[in-house]
């Protein structure tokens, strides 16, 4: 089988941050439970000839660059029928902030602690463009349901693939 897409691999997560600790407290639908949760690009590319029932991303697209983060949401989508996606979002209400802020702060540590060779630009592309909903518009997917996650510092959204 051949790929349709080479990929560079993935910025690492920052290596302080907390991906699994917050991926396990977001309240998943019990009948996804189990889904495939952070899948590399080409686990995601080869579900795209026999798409999986459901893929989880939790947290796993605010550190990335733009580019990167695109495509690996654009993958996901291929590769499934239903797209969970839980990530960090702008506050929409001033009772958001309090929650928004201390996200702010937890990514401004993480940040910190990268190496020098570590990017920067992603973070801060993430949330200047609207955060996972910004990303979700611009990949056209369907949101068919949006839950907030962390007293609104974060979104769970389930998306399903654009209609073309």
């Amino acid at each position: 089988m051949q790929l349709r897409h080479q990929s560079s691999a993935l910025c690492p997560c920052p290596a302080f941050f907390p991906q699994a600790a917050l991926a396990r407290r977001v309240a998943w639908p019990a009948q996804f439970a189990h889904a495939p949760l952070n899948p590399g690009m080409a686990e995601l590319e080869l579900a795209g000839s026999a798409p999986l029932p459901c893929v989880r991303l939790g947290f796993a697209l605010w550190y990335l660059p733009a580019d990167q983060a695109q495509t690996q949401l654009r993958l996901a989508l291929e590769g499934a029928q239903l797209v969970l996606v839980a990530d960090f979002k702008l506050a929409e209400r001033n009772l958001e902030l309090p929650a928004a802020l201390a996200a702010r702060g937890l990514m401004a540590l993480t940040k910190a602690r990268r190496t020098a060779r570590g990017s920067r630009a992603g973070q801060t592309d993430f949330m200047h463009r609207g955060g996972i909903e910004g990303l979700v518009r611009q990949s056209g997917a369907l949101v068919c349901e949006r839950r907030p996650v962390f007293a609104g510092a974060a979104a769970l959204l389930h998306l399903s693939p654009p209609r073309h």
